[in-house]
């Protein structure tokens, strides 16, 4: 539902050079050791890899682009959690993925706040955590990605995490 939303306030990538097909995303989801939430991969499958306004990043397992690769990039920065963790435990409540319930991200910030899905048995009742960088301050929503991404490009929730201007009032997604 929400990817469809999206589709009517950003335009669709209609140049993917590759198709992420069914036996792609086994594959993939085999190599994490779960089944991701379908809204991700629809918006994988419809955008491909880029920014949305230049600002938020959406991580992709299919890139070569290890900064925005889900597993290259996911891994870096739930080691980076693991040592805030060890460190401030009483900051960094959150447990990390693969544990039960743990972290895992899905998109990153060019100020580098950190979106995570919490997971959970079933991927399409992951909801989102989101890190502002460098702090142990964080924001959770009780929705999933595309539900994130359509209502703060929308305006209709907040993210304290992000800069004022973003959104702005026009939305790309910038390949």
């Amino acid at each position: 539902m929400y990817i469809s939303k999206l589709k009517n306030i950003i335009k669709p990538n209609n140049d993917l050079l590759d198709t992420y097909t069914k036996e792609k995303w086994d594959e993939i989801e085999f190599i994490l050791g779960i089944k991701l939430p379908t809204d991700y991969k629809k918006f994988i499958n419809t955008y491909g890899v880029g920014s949305i306004g230049e600002f938020l990043w959406v991580l992709n397992p299919f890139t070569r682009n290890m900064n925005l690769n889900l597993i290259e990039k996911g891994k870096e920065i739930r080691e980076a959690y693991i040592v805030s963790k060890n460190a401030f435990p009483e900051d960094f409540t959150h447990n990390v993925f693969p544990n039960e319930g743990g972290l895992l991200p899905c998109a990153i910030t060019d100020n580098g706040d950190e979106i995570y899905w919490l997971t959970s048995n079933i991927g399409d009742e992951w909801h989102i955590v989101v890190y502002e960088s460098r702090l142990a301050n964080y924001y959770e929503y009780n929705m999933g990605l595309a539900e994130f991404l359509y209502k703060i490009l929308t305006k209709e929730i907040e993210c304290f995490a992000f800069p004022d201007d973003f959104p702005g009032d026009e939305y790309r997604f910038i390949v």
